[in-house]
């Protein structure tokens, strides 16, 4: 293997220390933010806009490249700023933008034309169509969605040239990026935006039947442990993976340093040609123990918090386990014993006196109880060092409670003391930039040293004096190499050295340092300068991009579709005559063919709605739903979108038996301003629900700045319970069954309707679909009702109701309150108190409010003060 054909290792950095400890350990690449925010990490401290330029002329002279993350959903009002922050960054020499917004994408094609664009994993792309709409919108690399396996990457590359960037370490998100709307329902504050409240991490109760279930202490449902795929290097190479991301922008620089050295040393391995044919390398106990020691969310002597994750498929036993949702480090073992200052137990893993240590017995408690190591004790002997076995005593000091623990419990280092000591990566042992060195020349000519990086750019220099024969001490390598030196007061190192001079020639020592410094100073002003002549538009761009809207045409009756979930609501619905038309989003197959069946020979206008996730090998489940004849598919999939494009769009074969019906693009295709929605329709849509990450008033000021023939298409949910989560993880695999996936669960979800009851009594209703996929609905239910005046103002007629588990009992008078209200025969006052009586399927009224619609201030786009770290 060689060093063109080795993944990049992309290392993140929330701020300028772990920056430098993301270079120095070896990353070949960097990604952060900007302490302005438009990041998916924004209580990350971030890079000043100030400093950004010499950021990246310090990561240019170490031959490093910077990658600016702004990746998060840009509203209409925030486009002026966002054309600066693109032409900022160009003028920088920034390497790449990570984006997730196709608006931001877009925009930055036109500012800055040869910025590279990466497609963030908060795009959701799981396929290969998904990349090719990535391609289609300039993006040169796309970073996968999480959930994908070995496998599934492998299958992607193979249909495309675009560069493919994969997760390999740190933190899982248990909704798929970019469709998790928890934090929207809950806090008002968006994941698309940066601000997830980790929603995910909190503890629910399990409802089975309307039951609680005993979870034995196992209350983190939603809570991964963090992936670590260092043994699967080999594998992910094979698959054509071209850049290894470490996660972890609000994590330290020692987190930064110990992460990057592993996978860095890992790498180089494989360049040595060591396990580089093999099916998994093997990682040594102490860089594992390093590894967990740092950042991990461990369950127990079994589970460390470090997996695989999605990389080796669907392993809903492992992901979660559900005891805890924060670090832990390293497991010690169990309590035996609870002394009046300290606990017995047998270690299986190291500690020394100083550490910081934890107890967990998997009871409800305020706070956890642990403390610093004060006493070693073995065999009634004081131990002073570290020690990593056999039966010892742990004291503590006067805090310690000796009722807060009992036996069994399990015992954590969650501290190393001996990182607290100073850096764990000395300046002399910083990763250097190899380079490839020539040296040529004869009698009577200059010295030339010229210098070769790994990708291929040169620098060279001669020497101002010339070659001469020696007359007592001729030139030999040895010589050569005294006067070249190490170059250890620059970012590289030589790593091939390669001359071609004739023997018996002298140079002086002095001469030979003046050519190779000539030659180093050379190679960095190119490595600094390449980036900082990019053409930029050089007027703003947005007045161009944005056509003007018209005036408003005549109102005309607003048109309500209703979207069904069950049969039962379906033969609800098909009573109705206050409905345009009747969606069906069966999350199984299951009856589905026969709901369809039944709304087309009532003369009833069909929509069917697709999937949000594709992975490779499930595309044929366009074809079944596009055989149900439907007059608009609801397309939820960029991927599918930019497919069923490329095949010509609404009325083009499909294949020889069905053609293309109308598109309909749904809200998690992530339409957030007028740029992604111009970009959408671009595409075919005849109508498109925008984010819902805007609330009413933004999205009433999305319409009103649209054309009128664009303003038409947009669509408004009226009313929904928000699916606040999207998961590949199966909740119902993990704890109705042993398990791993559909071939051996048992499918508990066929046979079992389970709630999850968050920390403030609320049930939310969990549903899997035909994939096995999660979807967790918000048990309130969210309704337009008191915005309704300003977004038919705003020109807007289309409007959906959607049901999750409504009684079909229920689902005339909910239409019916909407019907009237748009028909202005019902005020919104009277709409809501008459939805605050609507019970679910277990009779209870969970309420309804305006959701993800009401309209807050967010906090300033600043870096916010980071949590005091668990």
């Amino acid at each position: 293997m060689t060093t063109e054909q080795l993944p990049e290792l992309l290392a993140p950095a929330g701020g300028l220390p772990q920056l430098e400890a993301a270079v120095h350990a070896g990353a070949d690449a960097v990604y952060f933010g900007l302490d302005r925010g438009f990041n998916a990490r924004r209580r990350a401290t971030g890079i000043s806009t100030d400093a950004l330029e010499a950021v990246m002329e310090k990561l240019h002279r170490h031959g490093r490249k910077g990658y600016l993350a702004l990746n998060t959903l840009v509203f209409d009002e925030e486009l002026p700023e966002i054309e600066e922050q693109i032409r900022h960054a160009a003028r920088c020499g920034v390497d790449a933008l990570i984006v997730q917004d196709i608006g931001l994408a877009r925009l930055a094609r036109a500012v800055a034309p040869a910025l590279p664009l990466h497609a963030s994993t908060q795009m959701s792309i799981t396929d290969a169509e998904g990349v090719a709409f990535a391609q289609s919108l300039g993006l040169s690399r796309v970073v996968l969605g999480r959930e994908l396996s070995i496998k599934d990457i492998a299958a992607i590359a193979d249909a495309t040239a675009v560069e493919l960037e994969v997760f390999v370490h740190g933190a899982l998100c248990v909704s798929y990026s970019g469709q998790c709307f928890s934090s929207e329902a809950w806090g008002g504050r968006s994941a698309n935006r940066g601000q997830c409240a980790q929603s995910c991490r909190l503890p629910y109760g399990l409802l089975v039947d309307g039951e609680l279930h005993e979870q034995g202490g196992f209350d983190y449902l939603l809570s991964p442990q963090d992936l670590m795929a260092l043994p699967l290097l080999p594998r992910l190479l094979r698959a054509g993976v071209r850049s290894l991301k470490i996660e972890g922008r609000l994590k330290g620089a020692e987190y930064v340093t110990r992460t990057v050295r592993a996978y860095r040393q890992a790498l180089d391995r494989l360049l040595a040609g060591q396990s580089a044919d093999e099916e998994e390398l093997v990682i040594d106990r102490d860089t594992r123990r390093g590894l967990a020691q740092i950042f991990s969310r461990g369950q127990d002597e079994r589970h460390d918090g470090l997996t695989p994750g999605f990389l080796l498929g669907s392993r809903h036993q492992e992901l979660v386990i559900g005891r805890n949702p924060r670090h832990r480090g390293l497991h010690l073992g169990r309590v035996e014993a609870v002394l009046a200052d300290g606990v017995r137990l047998r270690l299986h893993n190291p500690v020394k006196p100083g550490d910081g240590v934890v107890f967990d017995g998997g009871r409800p408690q305020r706070h956890e109880p642990g403390g610093h190591v004060r006493r070693i004790e073995r065999r009634g002997e004081r131990i002073r060092e570290e020690i990593d076995r056999g039966e010892v005593v742990l004291r503590f000091g006067p805090g310690f409670r000796a009722t807060d623990i009992a036996p069994g419990d399990h015992v954590w280092r969650t501290r190393d003391t001996a990182s607290d000591r100073g850096p764990v990566l000395r300046p002399a042992e910083a990763v250097r930039l190899p380079l490839r060195i020539e040296l040529s020349g004869a009698a009577g000519e200059p010295l030339r040293i010229r210098l070769t990086t790994p990708d291929g750019r040169q620098a060279e220099a001669a020497s101002r004096t010339p070659l001469q024969a020696a007359e007592r001490h001729p030139l030999d390598e040895a010589a050569l190499k005294r006067a070249i030196g190490e170059l250890g007061d620059t970012p590289f190192r030589i790593a091939h050295w390669q001359q071609d001079l004739a023997d018996g020639l002298f140079l002086p020592l002095g001469e030979i340092k003046q050519t190779r410094r000539a030659a180093v100073g050379a190679l960095l002003e190119q490595m600094t300068r390449h980036q900082h002549d990019r053409e930029l538009a050089s007027a703003p761009v947005l007045p161009v991009l944005l056509s003007e809207a018209g005036p408003p045409s005549p109102p005309t009756r607003p048109a309500l579709s209703l979207l069904c979930r069950t049969a039962e609501q379906v033969e609800a619905a098909l009573a109705l005559d206050d409905i345009d038309e009747i969606q069906v989003d069966f999350l199984e197959v299951h009856g589905l063919k026969d709901a369809c069946q039944r709304i087309r020979t009532a003369g009833r206008r069909l929509v069917v709605a697709a999937p949000r996730i594709f992975k490779p090998g499930e595309q044929r489940l366009v074809r079944y739903l596009l055989h149900l004849q439907p007059d608009a598919l609801l397309v939820r999939s960029a991927g599918l979108l930019q497919r069923l494009h490329a095949l010509g769009g609404e009325g083009a074969a499909f294949d020889e038996t069905v053609c293309i019906p109308a598109l309909y693009g749904d809200f998690s295709l992530n339409a957030a301003n007028r740029l992604s929605a111009h970009q959408l329709l671009d595409l075919g849509l005849a109508r498109l629900a925008p984010t819902h990450d805007l609330n009413a008033r933004q999205i009433a000021a999305l319409a009103a700045g649209l054309p009128e023939a664009r303003r038409a298409c947009i669509e408004v949910v009226a009313h929904q319970h928000l699916p606040i989560f999207h998961t590949e993880h199966c909740a119902f695999a993990r704890f109705l069954s042993t398990g791993n996936d559909y071939r051996d669960c048992g499918r508990p979800c066929e046979r079992h309707r389970v709630h999850l009851r968050d920390p403030k009594g609320q049930d939310h209703l969990l549903l899997a679909d035909v994939g096995c996929r999660n979807t967790l609905f918000n048990a309130q239910a969210q309704s337009a009702a008191g915005h309704l005046a300003d977004l038919l103002a705003a020109g807007i007629r289309h409007y959906r109701i959607e049901l999750v588990d409504e009684p079909g009992d229920q689902v005339a008078d909910i239409v019916a309150g909407y019907r009237a209200l748009l028909d202005g025969r019902l005020s919104a006052t009277a709409l809501l108190h008459r939805l605050q009586q609507v019970p679910d399927a277990n009779g209870r009224a969970q309420g309804v409010g305006s959701g993800s619609l009401a309209v807050r201030v967010e906090p300033p786009r600043t870096a916010m003060k980071r949590p005091t770290a668990r």
